[in-house]
């Protein structure tokens, strides 16, 4: 075994880490975490590389996940229309009265969650300093007129879902979703993930390093792809290269709440979460199977409003799931969702297991989530 990769592997699931070992030749800098509950049991923890050209990856480095972020956060609605403080069908606008404005009286809590509310952009730009705020996009998305007829189709809302999804949180629960994530989920946990990094933890924290690769395609002003990069961006308050100033490596920009993008966390934190949806782990259940079962009914799938190029995942209410080989979960029943750069959390209803996988080398390309998908289907022969 490599000096550089650490594992914690139970009897049958060997194969999964080896097979992760061999990876860190793939990947010419940074680390990676890997982690698998099953049964509400850790079964495989993992990592390797350097966190820091200083420091190697340790058992507790923490990285940003992106949009894993968003499957947390789907998890905190679901539970919260477990307990009947949300209902899917009533209006946004029944608990967020502001959420009225522009034409959006009808849109359903269901359509927001399902990428169907036609709010993947602000109208607007958004500087930097607006989106340090904590007010200014939440502001100017209840007020602004929806980009397509609600609920008509779908468009991947990449980091509007966290502002819009925690804004309902807070409403329902007078909590932020980190507040909340902090109370009824990672405190009875024992696990290290925020959304808006505490100072005091920067020092766990692993540099992102990008392949190069994310570049703007100065697109034309209201093209698909305009929306598209927006959606990324806010119109210029995020580079597209998430590892520039200003970005995911900077302390400002992962200090404050983006429930879309900016939680931190590592492989071990999201297994354990997931793992805690769909059985029982350290005393903590989060979702019923009828609640898994009602939030994973696929909601938005195939060609979006922005035409964008497949492969194209699936989405029921606010979570990614599994409709094709390119988006392949462990075991029957799967959900979860990806980051950007090659993240994933996810778990498994069938097998009663939770996965997570993070890395700080950033691929743009079309394998950008290979590593954890060829993880991904090593474990499925074992389950």
């Amino acid at each position: 075994m490599a000096n550089s990769t650490n594992w914690h592997v139970s009897p049958g699931f060997e194969s999964v880490a080896e097979l992760f070992e061999s990876q860190r030749s793939e990947n010419p800098a940074g680390g990676t975490s890997l982690a698998v509950y099953q049964n509400g049991k850790l079964v495989l923890d993992a990592w390797q590389g350097q966190a820091t050209s200083a420091k190697a990856w340790e058992s507790n480095t923490v990285s940003t996940v992106f949009s894993c972020t968003k499957g947390i956060v789907a998890i905190i609605a679901a539970r919260l229309v477990q307990e009947g403080k949300l209902d899917l069908e009533e209006p946004v606008a029944t608990y967020w009265p502001e959420f009225a404005q522009g034409g959006k009286q009808d849109i359903k809590v269901k359509t927001m969650l399902q990428h169907r509310a036609g709010l993947s952009a602000p109208r607007t730009d958004i500087t930097y300093e607006q989106l340090l705020d904590g007010h200014t996009v939440v502001d100017e998305l209840a007020k602004q007129e929806p980009l397509w007829v609600p609920d008509s189709t779908y468009g991947y809302h990449a980091l509007t879902f966290g502002h819009l999804v925690s804004k309902l949180i807070h409403c329902v629960t007078g909590l932020s979703a980190n507040e909340y994530l902090q109370k009824y989920v990672t405190g009875p946990l024992g696990v290290d993930m925020w959304i808006g990094l505490p100072t005091d933890e920067a020092s766990r924290l692993a540099t992102l390093i990008s392949d190069g690769g994310f570049k703007s395609a100065n697109p034309e002003v209201g093209s698909d792809q305009y929306w598209v990069e927006k959606a990324m961006t806010f119109g210029g308050a995020l580079p597209v290269d998430p590892t520039m100033p200003g970005g995911f490596n900077d302390l400002q920009t992962l200090g404050i709440e983006l429930a879309g993008a900016g939680g931190v966390a590592n492989a071990k934190s999201l297994a354990k979460i997931y793992s805690a949806t769909v059985v029982e782990t350290d005393g903590l259940r989060l979702l019923s199977d009828e609640t898994i079962m009602d939030a994973t009914r696929v909601a938005s799938s195939g060609e979006n409003v922005w035409h964008e190029p497949g492969p194209y995942p699936a989405w029921g209410n606010g979570f990614m799931l599994p409709i094709s080989e390119h988006f392949a979960m462990p075991g029957g029943n799967g959900f979860g969702h990806n980051g950007l750069g090659g993240q994933a959390g996810w778990a498994s209803l069938d097998a009663r297991l939770g996965f997570g996988y993070t890395t700080s080398y950033l691929r743009s390309d079309a394998d950008t989530q290979k590593h954890q998908q060829d993880l991904v289907k090593a474990l499925q022969k074992l389950i």
